[in-house]
């Protein structure tokens, strides 16, 4: 077994899985390979499947496999033979693991997180708008990651915290260049596309953080940040619910279900979510940052809070 820590969980693994940090705490999670019984029957135009208990979670994906996650403690995997590493490890760093932190009450974020002065602020948006970008963006300028395309929430009305994932970044070759560095020298994410994984060696944050702020990506010619009152921000906040990517059947399960509207009602009403717009330009990145900060800087002044 192969022990290892992500989102505040001791992770013990049959399988490698070198994009996490390596750890030894008392395990929470236990992956191992085997036989799931009990497969999704239905499948969709891809191919793929899902089904979801109260307690358990089965997501099928054609020429990959299986994992089924049962009670937020258990991963079991059934690859299918000959299935790349890369692919394996991507269903079950990104869905799988959703699975453990929503059965465990987490609410998950699609959306990716730095550290900032006074906390964790989250970039949120649909694949493809550069919440990865702008995290590395703010990476570079010296803000710690905390976690990249699923961003897992503990959520108060008291204070909502951000747990910390593990340090890697996904990037496209046009944004690993943007950094200054060469798109070739690093791994890709998977063999049929050239994403690639940018490990955050230097600058990982590894403590709980009060989550500050959500940013919700949006496109125009300017960069301008607008506030979004509770009623909107509940609105943006729902499709980026990292459950979605499962369909609704999440939203079907019992108390669970009760519980994903009042954890969107509570970060609604007491985090402070905002509108990001911006050109998609990578040469844009800088003056986004930059007004991202002084954006932050106001909003801890405007809370009468000494810095």
């Amino acid at each position: 077994m192969y022990s290892y820590i992500a989102y505040g969980l001791g992770i013990d693994s049959e399988l490698t899985l070198p994009e996490l940090d390596a750890g030894d705490a008392a395990p929470d999670v236990r992956l191992r390979l085997g036989t799931v019984d009990r497969k999704p029957t239905e499948l969709d135009g891809q191919g793929d499947g899902f089904w979801a208990t109260e307690d358990e979670a089965c997501r099928y994906l054609a020429n990959v496999g299986t994992c089924l996650v049962r009670h937020g403690r258990e991963i079991i995997v059934e690859p299918l033979a000959g299935v790349d590493d890369r692919v394996l490890r991507l269903s079950i760093l990104g869905p799988a693991l959703s699975l453990v932190l929503h059965q465990r009450g987490r609410f998950v974020l699609h959306a990716s997180a730095v550290e900032s002065a006074h906390g964790a602020i989250a970039f949120m948006g649909g694949s493809g708008w550069g919440k990865s970008t702008l995290a590395a963006a703010f990476h570079a300028r010296g803000h710690a990651l905390v976690a990249d395309d699923l961003t897992a929430i503990a959520v108060s009305a008291d204070c909502s915290t951000v747990l910390p994932g593990f340090p890697q970044l996904k990037l496209w070759p046009e944004a690993v260049a943007s950094l200054g560095e060469a798109p070739e020298s690093l791994p890709q994410l998977h063999p049929e596309f050239d994403k690639r994984a940018r490990r955050a060696t230097h600058g990982f944050s590894h403590r709980v953080l009060p989550l500050q702020c959500i940013y919700l990506l949006g496109e125009g010619p300017r960069v301008a940040i607008e506030p979004l009152p509770p009623h909107e921000a509940l609105i943006a906040l729902m499709p980026h619910w990292y459950g979605f990517r499962f369909g609704d059947r999440l939203l079907q399960v019992g108390a669970r279900a009760v519980s994903h509207f009042q954890q969107c009602a509570t970060l609604a009403n007491t985090v402070s979510i905002r509108r990001l717009i911006r050109p998609r330009r990578l040469q844009a990145l800088g003056d986004v940052a930059r007004l991202v900060e002084d954006d932050l800087a106001r909003e801890h002044a405007a809370d009468g809070v000494v810095a």
